[in-house]
């Protein structure tokens, strides 16, 4: 009945370990074992991951693979592609869950852009009808209606959206 106790619980866990050395993101596109993760989709340049620690359920993020801190690194044609696969997680988590909308956001600059990997990335958060209730505004705790996994297990079947 209370799964974000679940995900609090391995977010504590997370918390306590050892950083792992370098960027997640780059040890994630390596295949580090040692660095939780749920990957939906790959393909040559880029990557979709599920944030282990969510916004919101179906929360996902649209990484490059190879490091670079801003768009420009990445060049109009890789801009392109990574914005189609944007569009593509959007159909993609509409199809498995259904939400109302979406807040897309870009992450640029590390901790001084509100993110805690120096990586570029796009988040991809879906939102519902009342998702926002007691528990968010008073007490700041955000209350997950599914486990990671079985958001995981709705997303891989809707994945195919991805390849185009």
């Amino acid at each position: 009945m209370y799964d974000s106790w679940l995900i609090s619980a391995g977010r504590m866990k997370w918390l306590k370990q050892k950083a792992p050395k370098g960027c997640i993101f780059c040890g994630i596109a390596r295949g580090d074992k040692s660095i939780p993760s749920k990957v939906v989709f790959r393909d040559r340049k880029f990557m979709v991951i599920m944030n282990t620690f969510p916004y919101n359920t179906g929360h996902v993020q649209v990484i490059p693979l190879r490091h670079v801190n801003t768009l420009d690194e990445l060049g109009e044609d890789d801009v392109k592609a990574m914005f189609t696969l944007v569009n593509r997680c959007v159909k993609m988590i509409d199809k498995a869950l259904a939400p109302a909308g979406f807040n897309i956001g870009l992450n640029q600059g590390g901790e001084v852009a509100g993110a805690s990997i120096a990586h570029l990335h796009v988040h991809v958060v879906p939102r519902y009808k009342r998702d926002v209730g007691f528990m968010e505004i008073i007490s700041g705790t955000k209350v997950l209606p599914q486990t990671l996994d079985e958001t995981f297990r709705k997303l891989k079947q809707h994945a195919g959206v991805l390849k185009g």
